[in-house]
This record gives structure tokens, sequence and C-alpha cells, in this order.
């Protein structure tokens, strides 16, 4: 039967073809363009038989929009934009908003299959604003259908999915137009595809969590080990730096100077230089060392500068008669400020040790 129907277009045609050239170019266009939508086959056969010299400058931008249609409902793929932009060109200067709004749709098919994505995009847009002003809903959702297509394309499922719910609302204005029971079963239709696409949609996005979360999981491991590296590296500097600042206090001058008088007595009658600087140094080195100063002064705030260098001559071992008179104290007067440094200041009365001891302790 589909070959007898061509048959009899194609006869039909020949009878016109004795017909004046513009009406047969005129009939074979609005032949074709009746049956592009149901029989795309016959109408692309009844315009490969209009000559193409025959046509005025409105005939063939039709006859261009016609043979851009029938390539984009055959899927076959555009590989030219020249037909489709002869078009474009003369509706935008003379067609109605309908017309353009169909140049401009399949304008854009034919980018979006050139891989030209913004121009593409441009177009679909322009197409359905000319679509809504035209109230014609039908055209509308075509578009906004392909138009998802083409978001998918790129991987623009948000956009897509908007095109989609647009196609849908589209559909629902049809109902005071067209057979109730045809508008809701395309209805019913075009929500499965929004809730395909849809479902498709929080798919990816899941498949896109779990792939980051992946990679999430990786660099938490690459850090884990990386901290672990640097905590051994910060161990092993620690230790060099301990090993270090104790190589400069042992090598220290005031330390040695310290420590030579615990070779004097009582009774000598030499005596030692120890100048500010010296006690200055002293509490310094033993603070950077042994933190000595900070811990003392954490026991008793109460603890004045001469107490804290009593400490630190006591923290090297020197006794009350070998550094009395560079306090300028008396030996009985520094035993019995050591006392109270040990009682009254650090609390430490029933404490069996010495304060020489609870020093080096520190």
């Amino acid at each position: 039967m589909s070959n007898l129907r061509i048959l009899l277009y194609v006869f039909v045609l020949s009878l016109v073809a004795c017909h004046p050239e513009g009406t047969n170019v005129k009939q074979g266009l609005d032949k074709a363009a009746q049956l592009i939508e149901q029989d795309p086959d016959t109408a692309s056969i009844i315009l490969e038989t209009i000559q193409m010299n025959q046509m005025n400058e409105a005939q063939l931008a039709e006859y261009n929009l016609l043979c851009t249609q029938f390539n984009e409902d055959k899927n076959i793929p555009h590989s030219s934009d020249n037909q489709i932009r002869q078009a474009v060109s003369y509706y935008e200067q003379y067609g109605d908003e309908y017309q353009k709004s169909r140049a401009y749709y399949y304008l854009a098919c034919v980018e979006s299959d050139l891989n030209k994505e913004k121009d593409a995009e441009i177009h679909f847009k322009k197409a359905i604003k000319l679509a809504v002003q035209t109230e014609e809903y039908e055209q509308m959702t075509k578009i906004c259908k392909r138009c998802s297509l083409y978001y998918q394309k790129y991987g623009n499922f948000d956009e897509a999915l908007e095109m989609e719910r647009k196609a849908y609302a589209s559909q629902l204005m049809l109902i005071d137009s067209k057979d109730r029971s045809t508008v809701i079963l395309s209805s019913a239709l075009g929500l499965f595809g929004v809730m395909s696409l849809l479902l498709g949609l929080l798919w990816k996005k899941h498949l896109s969590v779990r792939s980051q979360l992946d990679i999430f999981k990786e660099e938490i491991q690459k850090k884990g080990n990386e901290s672990d590296k640097l905590a051994l590296q910060c161990n092993y500097l620690e230790e060099k730096y301990q090993s270090l600042q104790q190589h400069i206090y042992e090598d220290s001058p005031v330390v040695t100077k310290v420590r030579q008088l615990k070779e004097r007595t009582a009774l000598s009658s030499k005596t030692s230089s120890f100048s500010e600087k010296d006690w200055t140094e002293l509490l310094r080195l033993q603070e950077s060392v042994y933190g000595v100063v900070s811990k003392l002064k954490e026991l008793s705030p109460k603890l004045t500068e001469e107490d804290l260098r009593v400490c630190a001559f006591l923290r090297e071992g020197v006794q009350p008669a070998c550094f009395a008179d560079l306090m300028k104290l008396s030996v009985e007067t520094l035993t019995r400020r050591i006392s109270r440094i040990k009682t009254e200041k650090l609390m430490l009365v029933n404490s069996k040790e010495s304060l020489e001891e609870i020093v080096k302790s520190l």
C-alpha cells in the first residue's frame, strides 16, 4: 500500500507538470508540507521532483526548510548548514513568528550535529521563545524535547531536565485544543520522559559522588602516609635539636664559669666575677634547654629574680659556700634563703628532697 501511495503521488505530480511553472512548484511544496509529518518518504520523493530553478526566494526557503526537516525526522546526520541558513535568512526578514520558530529550531538541530554547541543553544532558546508567543504548543513540545537531547549530549542534565518539564507543560496545554484521551496519553508519556531523565540525572550524580568519595579516600590515605613521614621527621629533628641545645649548653662559657665555682671554698680569698650579662645568659640557657625558669614560676609566681639565680646555681650543683659572695650574702643568710624558697614560696615543707634535688628534677 505504501508503494502504491507513492506511485499515486508521483503520477499526480506528473499530471500537473503541464501547469505553469509557479503553480507546479507551489503544489509540490504544499503537498510535501502536508505529508512531511505522516509520510516523510513520500514527501521526500515529491521534493526531489521539484525543479529548484523554477523557485522564487520564498519557495526556496520553504523547500530548504522541508529538506532539513526530513533529515531531522529521519535521524539523518546533518553535514552542512547551508540549506537551513538560506531559510533562516529569508524568514528573519519576511516570515511570521511561527515560521521563524521553525527555522531557528531546525538551524539549532543542524548546529547540534555540527558540534556548534553555543550557537545551537542560542537558536533553541529563540525557537522556544517564538513558539510560546504563537501558542503553538505542539511545536513547543517538539522543540523542548529536542533541546533536552541536545543538553544531554553535552552532559548538562539539569538543563535537560528543565526542558523535559517545559515539554510536559506544553503537552498539558494541548488539552483545550485536542482530543482529551490523546493528550492524556501524550502527557503520560511526557511525564514518563521527565521521570526517566530525573532518574538518570540522580544516577549520574550518584556515580559522581562515589567517584569523588573514592578520590577523597585516596587523598586521605596519601595525607595519612605523608603525616606519618612528617611525624618521624619531626621526631628526628626534635632529637637533633635537643642534642644541639645540650651541646650548646655544655660548651657555653657562662656554664663553664659556674661549674668552676664548685672548686671554690668558703675560705677562698679569690672573688670570681659574674656580671649581669652572665646571670641573664645562664637563666636563658637553662630555660631553653630544660625549661627551668618557666617550671619554677609555674610552681610559684612569687619567686623573684634573685630566687631564680639561686636555683640556677643549685641546678649546676654549686654549693652556697661557693657562690654566696656572688649574691652579696653570707653563707648562713644564703642557706636560710634557700630554705625559705623551698618551704615558703614553693610550699614544699613536707618534701624530704633538698631544693637542689627539686630543681634538678624539673
